[in-house]
This record gives structure tokens, C-alpha cells and sequence, in this order.
């Protein structure tokens, strides 16, 4: 049982990006509201929230994106795990009031065909040394 939980988890989540992404995104979210409230309790919920959100949903498109890029097919590992992450995320904002989706929806438009591009690159470099051995 336990053993086929971690199968079905290792298919489709990356730990190894969702706990990177966690990481950085639940510092990144307890210095913004830490600075802007001084109130450690509240940006610590902020940020672990944010950390728990990343590590699953960025970690579920990570592993697509390495899924696609495994089965030969680059581009689709790129833009479709990129269209899903943006619309999430304004999907999210809209969904949570925030006063302004768009404008918070704007890192997630740059830095997820960045962070996708470098995972389907990796995968792929991954497969070639796998394949030459």
C-alpha cells in the first residue's frame, strides 16, 4: 500500500522541484508579508501556505513537463504545464480578491516558460546520459 503511494506520488509530482519551488516561494512570500506587517505569525501561515500550494500543484506540472519531455515531445512539456500554471494562478488571485489578478498574475507569465524550459532541458540532458551509459 505504502509502496504504491510513493509510485503514484514519484509519477506525478516532482519532489525534487516542488520542494525546490516550495522553498524559495515560501521565503519569498514570509519576507513580503513579514516586511510589509512586521507580524511573524501571520507571514509564517503566509508562507506556509504558499510552500504547501508550490510543493503540490508545482510540483504536479513539473512532472508533467518531464512527462512530456520524456515521450519526445519538448514544446508540449513547456507550453502546456506554462498554460496551466498561469491560468491557476489568475484563477486563484481572481478567486481570493486580490485587488489586482492581472498584475499578480504577471511573474508567473515570466518565470514559468523560464523555470519549464530549464526542467524540459534538464529531462532531456537526463535522457541522453541515461541513454549513452
Amino acid at each position: 500500500m505504502i509502496s504504491s503511494i510513493k509510485n503514484y506520488i514519484k509519477t506525478y509530482i516532482s519532489i525534487r522541484y516542488g520542494l525546490g519551488g516550495a522553498l524559495f516561494l515560501g521565503v519569498l512570500v514570509f519576507g513580503i508579508n513579514y516586511y510589509d506587517s512586521g507580524n511573524t505569525s501571520g507571514a509564517l501561515a503566509a508562507a506556509l501556505k504558499q510552500s504547501a500550494y508550490t510543493f503540490i500543484f508545482g510540483g504536479y506540472v513539473s512532472a508533467l513537463c518531464e512527462r512530456f519531455t520524456s515521450k519526445g515531445k519538448f514544446i508540449l512539456g513547456v507550453l502546456i504545464p506554462t498554460a496551466i500554471a498561469i491560468i491557476a494562478t489568475y484563477t486563484v488571485h481572481s478567486l481570493k480578491g486580490t485587488p489586482n489578478p492581472e498584475l499578480s498574475t504577471v511573474p508567473t507569465l515570466i518565470f514559468a516558460p523560464l523555470g519549464f524550459l530549464f526542467i524540459a532541458f534538464n529531462k532531456r540532458k537526463e535522457l541522453k546520459r541515461s541513454s549513452n551509459s
